[in-house]
């Protein structure tokens, strides 16, 4: 019997309550980063009184400041609300457009940026002096009556345009996406080579002068683009807004304009409308860009505080971080397995708890741990079946698809017709004509002989066959246009979104729909060989072993199956790109690759420990020497097997 156990406490508290604070902080930090260019952009802005008293809060600067933070913070809002853990997996680009594009997520995404560009030009138009002429309104010399002002619509349009454009690259790029690392297990010349990570301000600074660049260049092509489709003469957008301008002016703004409807048909000079708004697109730009580089650098930072993982002030550390394990929402899964990796890789005091808590409700520590880990290998292993086996799931009864239906017909309410010849009077002939008609039916009768129909017959079967063979050919003949028609359709920028992929379907197949689940996995597997490696020493009990036989049948089952599928693995026609890789390389995928090393490298490791003690733990031979064939094989082996 062992001895007692460490003592659990009785409560516990969510995992979601240590994270969130963490979270709020790096939170604060990209903001105030955020809040200072901001006040950079407001002292651009404003005149060199402005600059003079910047450093006041409460002058020009300071409360322009704010208003411009606004701005920003809606886009914080949209980030916060729409980030998840890993890429977006579909077999194709079209997949992911009617995937994600009609839903929510992407209404809100334009939603936000055009309510922060509409906010940002707003604040710009009002904050300008009146010698720049961007009120609604604007009097000549000639003239009493008030004229709604073109200028200020001009700029409020491209704003918009802006924003558009913005979001769809939020959306192309995925921009909501936060990448987590896949750890795997150290060995000892990564030790002696471990270099610390980056950190976010200096990351950061390291990318400002690339965001600089693609925020101007951005914006000269929006500007270019959009002044275009402003003035176009039969689809120009200048005509259809003016009315809905004029309208909010007279009747939401009560400003005092002529009944009648103007147009606008003098041209105010746009040359330096266009230049203000290069300028001020590139510092929306750049602030856009810098909010969700900021926001990602430091959201996907490591779940530490004050270098120990966010669970260290719990009363109950590790029945915090099993809620985390155990919790339905990925994202924080993904970090609670991301905390759990680094203590077992990093913090050994932490992970010698793991081991003795014996009496928690649900069972051992470790139990619990090793079976929520144990799942995501599982998961790749049915993800791996269903990819070697499309029909997995269950299949329709193509007979019954096939089955003719039968036709009820009106039941028979009189007897059939006979085949027998028509018989008549018998009359003689008496005329000269109907003599004549007599004749000529007998001879024609004469003709018409059995063998005579049987040549008919053969004649119109080398007619039927002659016809057929042509129609054949013109068939073919069109087929052949078309396809070629479109192949190159499908391997011009066009097709590119219609095109089957190898690379994207492993990817769904090893890493998991609707979002890559590659951090997870690969986390999961250095949490299970740290456990198993270091229970040699760290174990007092000596529990652990009797999760060994299980860990490594089942690392071994994934690296089998996954080597069948990549042997299984072809490239469709129109994967031009990877058509165009040599053969000995089309079907080496990173993401697979990274899967299978870190899967090889663990059971490897795990082998060399227990190797001479797994037939004693319930393994037989046959076991032992396939986990052992799986563990010695290298990438390269098992692609040409």
């Amino acid at each position: 019997m062992p001895p007692a156990a460490m003592p659990v406490q009785p409560q516990t508290r969510p995992y979601r309550d240590f994270v969130t604070p963490v979270l709020h902080q790096r939170f604060t930090t990209a903001a105030s980063y955020t809040l200072l260019l901001c006040w950079a952009i407001s002292v651009w802005q404003g005149t060199w009184t402005d600059v003079l008293w910047s450093w006041f809060p409460i002058g020009p600067a300071g409360v322009r400041t704010l208003l411009l933070f606004v701005s920003a913070l809606i886009v914080y809002i949209l980030r916060i609300a729409q980030y998840h853990v890993g890429t977006r997996n579909t077999t194709r680009g079209v997949d992911t457009f009617g995937k994600y594009a009609p839903t929510a997520r992407t209404v809100a995404t334009i939603g936000c940026y055009a309510l922060s560009a509409a906010f940002y030009g707003e604040v710009y138009i009002w904050t300008q002096p009146e010698s720049k002429k961007l009120g609604y309104t604007d009097q000549g010399k000639n003239y009493e009556r008030l004229r709604l002002n073109e200028r200020p619509m001009y700029l409020r349009y491209m704003f918009f345009v802006l924003a558009l454009a913005q979001s769809g690259g939020h959306l192309w790029f995925d921009y909501d996406r936060i990448d987590f690392p896949a750890l795997k297990v150290k060995t000892d010349q990564d030790a002696a080579t471990a270099t610390p990570p980056s950190k976010p301000r200096q990351v950061l600074l390291q990318k400002l002068s690339p965001i600089a660049r693609t925020a101007s260049i951005l914006s000269i092509v929006v500007t270019i683009i959009g002044t275009s489709i402003y003035f176009i003469p039969s689809f120009g957008l200048r005509h259809r807004i003016w009315p809905l301008y004029y309208s909010f002016a007279r009747n939401v703004l009560m400003i005092s304009l002529s009944k009648t409807r103007p147009n606008p048909n003098t041209l105010v000079p746009f040359a330096p409308l266009m230049g203000w708004f290069i300028v001020e697109g590139t510092l929306l730009l750049f602030l856009w860009q810098f909010i969700n580089t900021t926001f990602d650098l430091n959201m996907s930072q490591e779940p530490l505080k004050n270098g120990n993982p966010i669970t260290s002030d719990s009363k109950d550390p590790n029945g915090s971080l099993l809620k985390g394990l155990k919790s339905k929402k990925e994202n924080i899964k993904a970090v609670a397995l991301w905390e759990l990796a680094l203590i077992t890789d990093s913090f050994p005091e932490r992970r010698k708890t793991l081991y003795v808590e014996l009496n928690r409700k649900n069972g051992a520590t470790h139990k619990q741990v090793v079976d929520v880990c144990l799942s995501e290998v599982k998961l790749l292993i049915e993800r791996l079946k269903k990819g070697l086996d499309p029909d997995f799931r269950a299949k329709e009864d193509t007979a019954e698809n096939k089955q003719l239906q039968t036709v009820s017909l009106v039941p028979q309410i009189a007897p059939p017709l006979k085949n027998a010849a028509i018989k008549g009077p018998g009359l003689r002939p008496t005329t000269t004509r109907e003599k004549l008609g007599d004749v000529a039916g007998d001879f024609a009768k004469s003709l018409s002989s059995p063998q005579n129909g049987v040549q008919t017959r053969e004649y119109l079967k080398k007619g039927t066959a002659e016809v057929s063979q042509h129609l054949q050919k013109g068939v073919e003949e069109v087929e052949a246009r078309s396809s070629g028609l479109y192949t190159q359709f499908m391997a011009s920028p066009l097709g590119y979104p219609f095109r089957n992929s190898l690379h994207r379907t492993a990817n769904v197949v090893v890493a998991g729909a609707p979002y890559s689940r590659i951090s997870l996995l690969c986390n999961a597997i250095t949490i299970l060989t740290n456990l198993t490696l270091c229970s040699l020493l760290e174990d007092e009990y000596g529990r652990m072993q009797d999760e060994v036989a299980q860990i490594v049948r089942v690392f071994t089952e994934a690296l089998k199956k996954l080597d069948e599928y990549v042997a299984q693995l072809t490239v469709p026609w129109s994967d031009f790109e990877t058509l165009a890789k040599p053969e000995a390389e089309r079907k080496k995928v990173a993401e697979v690759e990274e899967v299978r090393e870190c899967l090889r490298a663990g059971l490897e490791k795990i082998l060399r420990q227990f190797g001479e003690y797994l037939s004693g733990l319930g393994m037989e031979r046959a076991e032992i020497m396939e986990a052992k064939k799986m563990a010695a094989n290298g990438p390269e082996m098992a692609l040409v097997r």
